[in-house]
């Protein structure tokens, strides 16, 4: 599945190509009005290919049954797509039927679905059946139109021939009528049950069995290609120029596209979606504006409006959907100088300055301007994670930079150093009224003033201390996060601490906030904390936050606050929080936005300041890994999905398929019953939340998240309903008006030995018997049981120890076969098993990718000069600097041999990977390894980056990464060479 904004582009084609083109030049002239537009729409397109699982890229057409199934037709058959996968239907698995290239789809009112073929006549599915409709007449007609009529006549189009299906048989139907030949292109029956019909030949109705012309005053001469209902008493009729409306009070309404139009959608905002003859899909708002939606491939007639108002299209590329997204975003395609974006805020001009990894850039009046940071003509540009403005200028911290002094136009006009060697990482900056500024970063946190740096936290004493987040309290204090507790320095000077998990309930802060009322906000790694009265309250997962690290926290003003995670950017209200304190409620319904939604993407950068904006136009400004997003908090509605509609399926019994009825009844024999269900919603496809039960077994709801199947195993006899439930975020399971769900009657039949009467018998037999025999084996039976306890008391305390003797071995043998004895960390076998699988899922998965060789500098000298066991300290102490690093940041390391490690980098670019290896470099510099004399050594590494790239083996990058470590060697070691 692929997601992005409206205009994306299509096949490498001339037309398209040249398509691309006017597309650029249009958005260029429209772009700047619509983001100062506050009420403007925006529109995401999502798609669907091939590897999605649509068994081939051609689209014909696209329908939505009762249940709320889409179903799309192919060459290759129809599939049928529930939001998650789609269930595909062929000649291979619907036994008897050749269906191939279905080009029509009739979702009808009883939960059928007909569907007309290009060589093999119309077939009908209903609940899990396949059959054919008119018998051998139908069965090798070709069928592109299908309509059924209010009196149960099914009417289709084949070839050039208008045919009507009845329980008197096949007609005919358009030459009996007088209809003129030519190819009928669409079929409407209008309020009165007449058949208007839309072809070569123009547009008629047919009405008692008679052909007439409709339409002529207001319907443009020539072929008629598409023909719609607006709904309120007017009528649409396509042509080869565009659209003729006649509106209900007689008004004709003339929309001129210049090409012809196959296909179009009317939606309740009144925008008309038409697909047109050149490949296009075009939207026309209801002020007359025309946007082109940049599908990729060609559309053709496939065009649907579905039951949320969502606009589905097929393409030669795909099946696309084209939501109202409640945000939007800033991409390179506006001329971001990258998509991986790390702050952002408004200065006084009303420009946007954006903070990425590849510099910084400036919008203002819907045009992106890049400010260029470096020192001299060719100079390098560098990351930007901080920005702060002061008194009409801007401070900009940096990945290697320093700090830099830029005015409103971009110039620079100063330069930080932090010392006359490598610049630390900038991530927070904070000015003060009296000049000074506090920098925070990868060094800790320093004062300048007066031309100088004074240091307050980090250092030498504290290498590894972070400072991420910079906050002056409207109280007085200065309030500092870190990635091992937080602090807060007061107006006298003295610093306080809290360590984490002792003195407070997190590790990592990355922001805060000061309420009106008191309470400060913060933003964590183990959810959102409220300080009051010097006490932590956590609102956390338990608590219903879809995740627990927060980036950042801003207050709109009407009463919610907003915070950015990796899955997105949560809206909480503050009414919510304040219940909960209050025990009035359990859950949070917090309302989710992410890349569905319109957002460029759904994991939101943090870590870096400011990592969010509340700009004065009251818009929403978010950093994330795919662009900026941006958000219109007032377009923002809570519940904008109603009760999804929720649709079993299939029913698995034991493995074998069974067919979907609402009575299910299981024989005795049946062990495991599985029944999928999915819930209706397109517009919340990642935001479904499901629970079901069993009436008559479970004693309460099985929550399922994200789920789609409940399993039951050995059922006992009985009668039971499946009731299962959906929802879309935010999940309140008490509001009963936006739940759906669907039901479902099981009737498990109890074997002959479970029916009463037989149970019954049983037990009589059994109690005379038991009656008889019980007087004489009593005796007998309790001495054998004396006898059997100690012998079974004996046994099993001699299994229980060899048990717990092998369970220790085998512990012991897994962890020596897998790890270094020396470093502790994982050896080489599973290292290379680690790249090798981590490959093979980044190939899978279309992620990045990078490793480093990782070479400890001069160890040999270690060893001749200090001993082995100096060197065997040096790797003892490198391994456990390496393994700490590693899982602060979800990474894997082994010792690859000798004094030589492998690092593989999950989810990283090259880029990335790279800055990783610096910081870790950062670390050994300082880490001191004392040995057995007492002598105090000090090491640093080479370290060879690369990232994986299409094609490439694992063997392959990891020679690549080789080859850098060697140009590390070769250019004077204590360094990273990544490109």
């Amino acid at each position: 599945m692929s997601i992005g904004n409206a205009g994306s582009s299509g096949r490498n084609t001339p037309r398209a190509w040249m398509q691309r083109l006017l597309l650029a030049l249009l958005w260029l002239l429209v772009l700047p009005a619509a983001w100062a537009a506050p009420g403007t729409r925006h529109y995401t397109v999502s798609g669907w290919t091939m590897e999605d699982g649509l068994p081939h890229p051609l689209v014909h057409v696209v329908a939505q049954d009762r249940e709320g199934f889409l179903w799309a037709g192919t060459w290759e058959g129809a599939v049928r797509f529930n939001g998650r996968n789609f269930s595909l239907f062929d000649r291979q698995n619907v036994r008897g039927m050749e269906l191939a290239g279905v080009y029509s789809i009739l979702p009808e009112a009883d939960g059928g679905v007909l569907f007309g073929t290009a060589r093999n006549g119309i077939v009908r599915y209903y609940q899990g059946a396949w059959q054919r409709v008119g018998g051998e007449a139908t069965r090798t007609l070709a069928v592109s139109v299908l309509r059924r009529g209010s009196d149960g006549a099914l009417w289709f189009a084949s070839g050039r021939r208008l045919m009507r299906l009845d329980g008197l048989g096949l007609h005919d139907a358009g030459s009996l009528a007088g209809l003129p030949a030519g190819e009928v292109l669409a079929l409407v029956e209008d309020q009165n049950g007449a058949l208007l019909v839309a072809g070569e030949a123009g547009l008629y109705r047919i009405a008692h069995g008679r052909a007439q012309r409709w339409g002529a005053d207001w319907v443009a001469p020539g072929a008629a290609t598409a023909l719609l209902a607006d709904g309120r008493g007017g009528w649409l009729a396509a042509h080869d120029g565009g659209v003729r409306w006649r509106h209900a009070d007689g008004r004709v309404e003339r929309i001129d596209v210049g090409r012809r139009v196959s296909a179009m959608v009317l939606d309740e905002q009144g925008v008309l979606w038409m697909n047109l003859s050149d490949g296009q899909l075009l939207r026309r708002d209801a002020d007359g504006s025309q946007w082109p939606m940049g599908i990729p491939g060609t559309v053709n007639k496939a065009l649907l409006l579905d039951r949320e108002g969502l606009v589905w299209v097929g393409s030669s590329d795909g099946l696309y959907r084209v939501a109202d997204g409640q945000a939007s975003g800033l991409t390179r395609r506006d001329g971001l100088g990258s998509d991986y974006v790390r702050t952002v805020l408004q200065d006084d001009a009303g420009a946007y300055w954006i903070g990425h990894a590849d510099g910084l850039s400036r919008w203002s009046q819907g045009r992106m301007q890049t400010i260029r940071l470096g020192e001299g003509a060719g100079a390098h540009d560098t990351s930007v994670l901080s920005l702060a403005r002061h008194q009409g200028l801007l401070w900009v911290g940096t990945y290697d930079l320093g700090v830099l002094q830029l005015d409103l136009q971009g110039r620079v006009l100063q330069r930080l150093r932090l010392g006359s060697g490598t610049q630390p990482v900038v991530r927070a900056l904070l000015p003060e009224p009296d000049g000074s500024l506090w920098i925070g970063g990868n060094h800790g946190l320093v004062h300048w003033r007066d031309g100088r740096a004074h240091p307050y936290l980090g250092g030498a004493g504290q290498p590894d201390l972070v400072v991420q987040a910079l906050y002056r309290d409207p109280n007085g204090p200065l309030w500092i996060g870190t990635n091992n507790g937080m602090a807060m320095l007061d107006a006298g000077g003295r610093l306080r601490r809290w360590e984490p998990e002792h003195d407070v309930p997190a590790q990592y802060f990355f922001d805060f906030l000061r309420d009106g009322r008191g309470d400060l906000w913060i933003a964590s790694d183990r959810g959102l904390l409220r300080m009051r009265d010097g006490r932590f309250t956590v609102y956390d997962h338990a608590r219903g936050l879809p995740r627990d690290k927060l980036f950042r926290i801003i207050d709109d003003g009407v009463g919610s606050l907003w915070l950015s995670s990796n899955t997105g950017v949560f809206r909480v209200a503050r009414r919510e929080l304040d219940e909960i304190d209050a025990g009035t409620r359990t859950q949070l319904a917090v309302h989710v936005l992410d890349r569905s939604d319109g957002m460029p993407g759904s994991q939101s950068n943090g870590a870096s300041q400011p990592a969010g904006w509340l700009t004065r136009e009251g818009r929403l400004l978010f950093p994330t890994s795919a662009g900026l997003a941006v958000i219109e908090p007032r377009a923002v509605v809570t519940g904008r999905v109603g009760a999804p509609p929720v649709a079993f399926e299939r029913i698995i019994v034991d493995g074998q398929a069974q067919p979907l009825r609402p009575l299910l009844t299981l024989q005795p024999r049946a062990n495991r019953l599985a029944i999928g269900y999915a819930g209706m919603s397109f517009r919340a496809l990642d935001k479904l939340r499901y629970r079901y039960r069993l009436h008559g077994y479970d004693q309460d709801w099985v929550g399922a998240t994200a789920g789609d199947e409940a399993v039951y195993t050995r059922l006992p006899p009985g009668d039971y309903q499946l009731e299962v439930q959906a929802m879309a975020m935010p999940v309140d399971w008490a509001r009963s008006d936006r739940i759906g769900s669907a039901h479902m009657r099981i009737e498990v039949v109890p074997a002959l030995w479970q029916r009463p009467w037989v149970r019954m018998l049983l037990a009589l037999g059994v109690a005379v018997v038991v009656a008889l025999l019980g007087w004489w084996r009593t005796a007998s039976l309790r001495r054998r049981q004396r006898r059997l306890n100690r012998i079974i008391a004996e046994r099993t305390e001699e299994l229980s120890e060899k048990n717990r003797q092998l369970e220790v071995a085998g512990y012991r043998l897994q962890h020596l076969a897998t790890h270094d004895g020396l470093t502790g960390l994982p050896n080489r076998r599973a290292g290379d098993a680690q790249l090798v699988g981590t490959v093979a899922q980044a190939r899978a998965e279309a992620r990045p990718l990078s490793v480093a060789l990782i070479d400890i500098d001069h160890f040999k000298q270690i060893n001749d000069r200090h001993g082995h066991a100096a060197g065997d300290a040096v790797l003892q102490a490198v391994g456990a600097a390496l393994a700490e690093f590693v899982a602060e940041w979800g990474l894997f390391a082994a010792r690859f041999g000798g004094e030589e490690f492998l690092v593989c980098m999950e989810e990283l670019p090259l880029a990335e990977g790279a800055t990783r290896m610096r910081e870790l470099l950062e670390r050994i510099r300082a880490l001191p390894v004392t040995t057995e004399e007492g002598a105090e050594l000090h090491c640093t590494f080479s370290a060879g980056v690369a990232e994986l790239v299409p094609g490439q083996t694992p063997h392959a990058l990891l020679a690549l990464a080789d080859d850098r470590l060697l140009q590390a060697k070769q250019q004077g070691r204590n360094r990273i060479v990544a490109g």
